[in-house]
Formats: structure tokens, sequence, C-alpha cells
């Protein structure tokens, strides 16, 4: 009997490890090879055959932030803390301004606390977010999750705001499941302006398709006046540890968190497909959403500044 039990015991071990192994740590390794997925030389001559005034400077508006053990953003990494950043992009034109993402409200930051310590949200950022957007030429987003657009899908001027407006049509699609109610006729019934392929919506400002850890995921680079070039990458990771170790989220916070669950295999390949480009292409300044001490370091190195310009 007690070898019975002992091995039943060991079994479960055996079967809890094994569990755990593929919750946090396995099936999220990038390929050894994605070829022909980031094609920057196509995205470069995009820009120099559109002309036009180019952007001078990338502003990083922070609305929010908070922490979380770092193997909720890399499977594996079991030690050190993920500091988040929630935020906004404003690319900076002699003339205008382009806004990319509509982060989230205070609303939805208090619902996904995850370090009391270390979470806060600036109502006056905010505020100011919503504002901007109004003054802006276009406003476009990186992908259709809570923390990318609640300043759009809850913006008090919908009818304003509307025309400005730069989406795919999964991220239109998606508006309604964060409207608080209804929402607004103007932002239904918008009319995609970008088609799901490779386009330039702007002098120096091209938006990328990238499905997989949203429908509408998109890329955005950027080349400003001064010849320098950035690639926003949105979620594709959280934090660009990610890149460097090729290594996407665990499986464990697609379950938890994401909802619809991502392409696993389609966001691998995108990892192994930057990490190539940004290894041939070490010049190139590669940020995600999220990687707050990566955005403190560009700031550092006078690559972004924080805060809009008003």
């Amino acid at each position: 009997m007690l070898k019975w039990i002992l091995g039943i015991a060991g079994a479960l071990v055996v079967v809890a490890a094994a569990a755990g192994w593929w919750l946090f740590a396995g099936f999220s390794h990038a390929p050894k090879a994605a070829a022909g997925l980031m094609d920057i030389a196509q995205w470069r001559s995009m820009v120099r055959e559109g002309g036009g005034t180019l952007p001078t400077e990338v502003r990083v508006l922070e609305v929010g932030r908070d922490s979380a053990p770092m193997v909720a953003a890399r499977a594996g990494a079991f030690g050190g803390k993920w500091q988040t950043s929630y935020n906004s992009v404003q690319l900076v034109y002699p003339d205008k301004t382009i806004i990319i993402g509509g982060a989230l409200d205070r609303q939805t930051s208090e619902g996904m606390v995850a370090a009391p310590d270390d979470w806060s949200f600036d109502d006056a950022a905010y505020e100011q977010l919503t504002a901007a957007m109004l003054r802006a030429d276009q406003v476009l987003i990186t992908h259709e999750h809570l923390d990318h657009v609640m300043a759009i899908a809850r913006h008090a001027e919908p009818d304003a705001l509307a025309p400005r407006l730069v989406l795919n049509a999964p991220q239109i699609a998606a508006l309604p499941l964060f409207a608080i109610g209804e929402l607004a006729p103007a932002l239904r019934d918008l009319a995609p302006r970008l088609d799901g392929s490779v386009q330039l919506v702007a002098p120096g400002v091209v938006a990328i398709p990238v499905p997989g850890h949203t429908a509408g995921s998109q890329m955005v680079f950027i080349t400003l006046e001064n010849g320098h070039e950035y690639l926003m990458i949105g979620d594709i990771v959280w934090t660009m540890t990610s890149l460097d170790e090729l290594v996407m989220r665990p499986v464990f916070t697609q379950y938890a968190v994401i909802d619809p669950n991502e392409d696993r295999t389609a966001v691998k390949d995108q990892i192994r497909a930057l990490h190539d480009l940004w290894e041939a292409n070490p010049e190139l300044t590669v940020f995600p959403s999220h990687d707050r001490t990566w955005l403190e370091m560009l700031e550092q190195q006078g690559l972004i500044s924080w805060g809009f310009q008003d």
C-alpha cells in the first residue's frame, strides 16, 4: 500500500512539474528562422518616395505605471520585476502632430492593478492625451486591447475625434467592447483607413500589419527629419529582454490576461524576425509599448522625450 501511495504521489509531482513548465516556461521560444516578415528596405523606400516634411521628434506621455514579476512578461524569467508603462506616443512635425496609442483610463487602470506599491495613474496626463487627440492630424493605435484604446472608445468628444482616426477593420470592430454603454455612432460607423497592407500614412510614418497578438496588431516605422529611424512594435513583446532571449510571454499569461488568445506561432515568428532585423540594423531604435525600463533608457540617450508637446 505504501509503495502504491508513493507511486501516486510521485506521478502527481511529475504532472504538476510538467504543468508548471508548460504554463510558465514551455512552448515560448522563437524559431530559428522567420524569413520575409520584416522588410525594412520596403519601409525605407516608401518613406523616400512619399517625400514631404518629416517629423522632428518622438515624445511619450505616460498616463500610468505598474509592475509585475518578469515571468509574466517573458516565459522562464523567474527572477526580477517587469516595470510597466501605460502610455501614448506623439510624433511632432513643424506644423502638426500624430498620436499613436489610446492608452487606458483610470477605471481600467484601477481594475488592472498588479502591484499596489508600484501602481499609479495620472489623471492630468490622461486629460492631456484626450485633448491632444483633438489637435492631432491623425490618431493611430498599435492594436485593439483595453490598455491601448480607452481614450478613443471612451473619448468625451467622439464626433470631433472620429475624423482623425486612422484605424484598420479589426481595430474598429473591437471598439464596442471598450465603450461604457453604447459606442458613439461616430466611432461605430468609422470606415477603415488602413487596408491591411503596408501603408505610408504620413511623411516618415509607415504602418506595418503584424496580426498575432491581436487581429489588428501593427507596428509603426518612423523616420525623423534627422534621419533617425524608430520601430514601434506594440505588444509583440512586453519587455525588450524577450528580443534578446528570443522568448515570448508564457502560456499562463495568455490564458490569464489576453482575451482573445493571441496566435503564439505568429508572435514567435515576429520575435525572431525582429531580433534578426535589429541585429542587422543596430542603429534602429526599437521599442515596445510597456517596457518602462527601456523607455527610460531611450529618454536618457535623448532618443525620446517624456510628455506631449502642447
